[in-house]
């Protein structure tokens, strides 16, 4: 540039800087590598046939074709949703493969995968690899897979691998799996399913479940073959059987520590610490595993009480108006110390309405209002350790005379749901109000709209003619009729 100094002519300075030779050779060279690695990333990205595009491609493709074949079929009650949510799917596989998000379109269309293959397998009469909400009680919230939101659940409400179940305070719930298992989700916990897995050939069921916290209940059945397993993990443990067995889990997640119980049947526990090494868990036994992941000594549980009276579905009239009196009575454990009574006007005792622990093998209540009572008991040794609950029982307390004079027609009943899982029939209907229900001389709890629901085991193969009976207070009876047949033992 030129500059003037005062009557002095313009000078001229220049300014250069020195190119070797190697400069420009190793520029080159990292340009060619740049436009390499960005040409070579796109051709991963949208050319190679196996690159993330063309994987999701060919899974979104594979997913239509499997829901066209799927939506062909008859529709029914159960395949119905199946098959929304198979194209609920797909719709957000292709949303993610526009936004080229192509590992979630893959994710996407491969669980469109699955609902659809379930669809196709219940059209073919094979049993649908899937969970369902058997009873509900409370602000139970279900979190579908790889969705923010928090939906309310309802009975019936189909689940998949993915999902999470979250109940309140006073909230819980219980899933019937598709090989029959039962687990019931406790006030305050969060429950994902993790695996639904059943091989048609060899017939090997497994069901995988995550506690995040609070508690489960699981009640399995009798595999139908070797290799078939259901398993509990917490953050430190991995709880597994392989037989008919009742067992609890709880995790804190505050101090990270894992309590299994089992209380009928066997478990195995795992955790990091130890390794590959499995511990075997009898029944009425308990192990904790601390925040290092140890276990600890095996401890013993008492048994759980025999509740004595009142019977199961006694109906107790008001008494003057003031409140119905109730006795409750149950059998002494041996080495038991104390009782736990808990009396619920739910079944799943998602809120309490008496929560004690007395000395005594017995209780009263004296002024008991009308309504629904469900009431349980467990057993605690001398240093505190406390055992399982005992199955419940209901008594209903109902206002004036149990006979209505010249009552003569008989309740109505009426079965809207009939399904088979495994080794089990799911029965929904409805009946009177008030009325008594059995099935095979096994009482089923109505609820105070009238309305039923119960889980009936089939204990073995071949053909079953089930035999329904409602009668109301005045000795008026229906009867019902439903038959099944299981192959499945």
């Amino acid at each position: 540039m030129a500059v003037r100094r005062g009557g002095d002519r313009p000078a001229v300075l220049l300014d250069w800087f020195t190119v070797s030779y190697r400069s420009i050779l190793g520029g080159s060279i990292a340009l060619v590598l740049a436009l390499s690695a960005v040409g070579g990333g796109l051709y991963y990205q949208f050319i190679y046939r196996n690159s993330p595009r063309a994987r999701a491609s060919t899974s979104i493709a594979e997913a239509e074709g499997l829901l066209e074949k799927a939506a062909g079929g008859e529709a029914s009650k159960e395949s119905e949703p199946l098959r929304q949510n198979a194209e609920r799917l797909l719709a957000e596989a292709r949303r993610q493969f526009d936004a080229t998000n192509f590992e979630d379109a893959s994710k996407s269309a491969e669980q469109s995968q699955m609902s659809s293959q379930r669809v196709i397998a219940l059209a073919h009469g094979e049993t649908s690899r899937a969970a369902q909400f058997y009873k509900i009680e409370g602000d139970v919230r279900v979190k579908r897979s790889r969705e923010l939101i928090w939906a309310p659940a309802t009975k019936g409400m189909t689940l998949s691998v993915g999902d999470q179940i979250k109940t309140s305070s006073r909230s819980a719930a219980q899933i019937i799996y598709f090989n029959g298992t039962i687990t019931t989700v406790t006030p305050g916990s969060l429950l994902e399913i993790k695996e639904l897995y059943e091989n048609p050939t060899t017939r090997v069921q497994q069901v995988r479940e995550r506690l995040h916290e609070g508690r489960v209940s699981s009640s399995t059945q009798d595999p139908p073959t070797k290799g078939s397993f259901h398993e509990i993990a917490t953050q430190n443990t991995v709880a597994t059987t392989e037989e008919r067995t009742e067992m609890d889990v709880a995790f804190d997640d505050r101090q990270a520590t894992t309590r299994l119980e089992v209380h009928t049947g066997k478990a195995s526990v795992s955790t990091p610490e130890e390794g590959a090494r499995k511990i075997a868990v009898e029944a009425q036994e308990r192990v904790e595993v601390d925040q290092k992941e140890r276990l600890s000594t095996k401890i013993k549980l008492p048994a759980a009480p025999l509740l004595n009276a009142p019977v199961d579905q006694r109906i107790i009239p008001l008494e003057g108006g003031e409140g119905g009196s109730v006795q409750l009575d149950w059998q002494e454990v041996a080495e038991a110390k104390s009782y736990h009574l808990q009396i619920s006007a739910h079944p799943l005792f998602s809120d309490s309405l008496v929560d004690k622990t007395l000395d005594t093998t017995s209780a009263s209540l004296p002024r008991a209002g009308e309504g629904n009572y469900y009431w349980r008991v467990a057993a605690i040794f001398d240093d505190g350790t406390e055992g399982p609950m005992s199955e419940a029982r209901k008594f209903k307390i109902v206002p004036g005379t149990l006979a209505p004079s010249g009552d003569v027609q008989p309740p109505p009943l009426e079965i809207d749901d009939f399904l088979t899982f495994a080794t089990q029939v799911i029965v929904r209907g409805k009946t009177e109000p008030g009325a008594q229900l059995s099935v095979d001389g096994s009482k089923i709890d109505v609820y105070d709209d009238g309305t039923f629901t119960s889980v009936i085991p089939l204990r073995k193969a071949g053909h079953h003619t089930l035999v329904f009976i409602a009668q109301d207070v005045a000795g008026n009876a229906t009867r019902v009729e439903r038959v099944v047949d299981v192959d499945t033992y």
